[in-house]
């Protein structure tokens, strides 16, 4: 809350002032394409994924290394299309949602994703479920822990989808 401020009124409901001033559509770099994974048929191209302005440069560094790896994966003859399409075949472009308003799932308190400090990423592969399910490689997790974030493999009900910018929570 000191940081990144209290998302929800008095009565529990969202502050639209609080969103207004501090939740933004942040856009990947130039290169990039996300999708949102709308359901298990329907991927939606997106400009950007919403969340706290403040992650911003952390995000954008993050996806710009994740494509530096990408780009190391596809070899010598790497393109900006073959980059995206290693990216696409491998599920690291494609999100469950930044910045929502909601409690934590299974509990009462504001989930992370409140405060627009959450991602989830393909959650169709890596869902919130015991034993634990990931698809997501580990220098991806790598990477996001190098710039500051956590992720929910960890969690009591592993959710590996799921990274943050918090930690302990």
């Amino acid at each position: 809350m000191a940081v990144f401020g209290n998302p929800a009124k008095a009565n529990g409901t969202l502050n639209a002032a609080w969103r207004t001033q501090n939740i933004k559509v942040v856009k990947p770099p130039g290169k990039w394409q996300l999708f949102f994974q709308q359901d298990k048929n329907n991927l939606i191209k997106v400009s950007g994924i919403s969340m706290h302005k403040l992650l911003e440069e952390s995000f954008l560094n993050v996806l710009e290394e994740i494509w530096e790896h990408a780009k190391g994966e596809v070899g010598a003859d790497a393109t900006e299309v073959k980059i995206r399409e290693w990216l696409h075949k491998n599920r690291l472009d494609i999100h469950g949602g930044g910045f929502e308003f909601r409690p934590i799932t299974g509990g009462s308190g504001l989930s992370l994703h409140s405060f627009g400090i959450a991602i989830d990423w393909d959650p169709l592969h890596n869902p919130r479920k015991k034993p634990l399910t990931v698809t997501l490689p580990e220098w991806w997790f790598d990477i996001w822990k190098k710039h500051g974030w956590s992720d929910g493999r960890h969690f009591g009900m592993p959710d590996p989808m799921h990274v943050q910018f918090a930690t302990g929570a």
